[in-house]
């Protein structure tokens, strides 16, 4: 597992334990994708991102990829890849994400393997929000421990 954390903060407003609940069920998701490959062709990528008024979170691994006709069904309840999933999991990221007022996103990567990206509204650090609304990604937070 390799991560790239911007050096900035993101604050974003929202639940916590739900963002967690995100990046966890991604990561997860991108270590079952490399299951049938050799454990030295493993990897997992977690980088982190400021993109104009938005903190992104993209979640890259190293495995087969989505079908290119499956990228548009990957978020939808019951859809699933795996033999034992019960394709709950990215249907509850989209639904946590777009109630923050962000978007994920699934794509292919040229090089093999897929990379889910979770974008954010970021924070204003004026005005309506306060400090205690607004908390880090979950993923800075961790890098920081």
């Amino acid at each position: 597992m390799s991560t790239s954390i911007t050096p900035e903060p993101l604050p974003i407003r929202g639940d916590p334990i739900q963002l967690q609940q995100v990046i966890l069920n991604l990561i997860v998701n991108a270590i079952d994708a490399m299951s049938e490959i050799l454990r030295a062709e493993r990897k997992v990528t977690i980088r982190t991102t400021r993109i104009r008024d938005l903190a992104e979170v993209s979640i890259s691994d190293a495995g087969p990829g989505i079908p290119p006709d499956k990228l548009k069904e990957v978020f939808e309840p019951f859809f699933t890849t795996k033999a034992h999933g019960m394709g709950m999991g990215l249907s509850i990221v989209r639904t946590i994400v777009e109630a923050h007022i962000g978007q994920v996103v699934a794509e292919n990567q040229s090089s093999g393997g897929s990379v889910f990206r979770v974008s954010l509204p970021l924070a204003k650090t004026h005005g309506n929000a306060t400090s205690s609304e607004q908390v880090r990604l979950p993923i800075e937070a961790a890098g920081t421990k």
